[in-house]
Formats: structure tokens, sequence, C-alpha cells
């Protein structure tokens, strides 16, 4: 078992806590989910671009407080039923966390996105020609 884990954990009022432990060492972030999708709505901006950027900021954060490192590497999927702007569900994956050649135990790899449906019929059947399955490997 590795000494490096890193924890995503959802709570019920919104929050989604990221917490990397290394051995005695623990950081405890926490991203304000409905604060910032408030955010995204008042200033106009993409929400899932928005989210996804502040999760691998929030990640990288918690790890330097545990753990000093040159690089971070993750590695992750996002799997949307639409385009992001019309998408009503969202799943992202962690497939692989590490820094200095290190790998993270990552509990909690999955995050699901879910909201309303407001697309029309037609764009529903036709979703499957929008529908986005894309990796992610990138260097925080």
């Amino acid at each position: 078992m590795s000494q490096l884990s890193l924890r995503i954990t959802a709570e019920k009022n919104g929050n989604i806590l990221i917490a990397a432990k290394n051995r005695g060492k623990v950081s405890i972030k926490t991203i304000e989910f409905k604060l910032l999708m408030a955010h995204c709505w008042w200033e106009d901006l993409p929400a899932v671009d928005t989210f996804l950027n502040v999760l691998e900021a929030t990640i990288k954060k918690t790890i330097n407080d545990v753990y000093s490192q040159n690089g971070i590497i993750l590695d992750y999927n996002y799997i949307a039923n639409d385009i992001f702007a019309d998408a009503s569900m969202i799943e992202i994956q962690i497939n692989e966390l590490e820094a200095n050649g290190e790998e993270f135990e990552v509990f909690g790899r999955f995050i699901t996105l879910e909201g309303a449906d407001l697309r029309g019929f037609f764009r529903k059947i036709s979703a499957f020609r929008r529908k986005l399955d894309e990796n992610v490997r990138i260097e925080l």
C-alpha cells in the first residue's frame, strides 16, 4: 500500500473535499461547488471547464502541502452525454496521479455531476453524435 494517498469526497451541502496524505502529514482543501457554479453563471463562464481547472489547481495545492515535488502528472477521462454547454451528466474518472515518479493511491476517483436535462426531444435523440469522451494527461 502506498504511503501517498488522495481522497475526493462530496459533502451533503455540495462541497467537494480533497485530502492528501503523506505518512503523518495531511492537507484538506474544499471546493465550494455551489459558489463556483454561481460565479460561472454570474460571469458567463463555461461551468465544466472552470470546474476542471479548479479541480486540477486544488489537487496540486493539496499535494504541495504534504509532499515536496517537482511535477505532478494527472491523468483523467471525462465523459459527457452532450457538448459541455448542453450536457446533463458529466463523469470524471481519475486514472493516474503521480509526483516525482511516485504514484498516489486515489480514493474517490469517480466524480459524477448530474443536473436537470433541459434538452428538447430531438437534441436528446441526436446527442450520441455530440457525446464527449476525452482523456486529459496534464503536468501540474
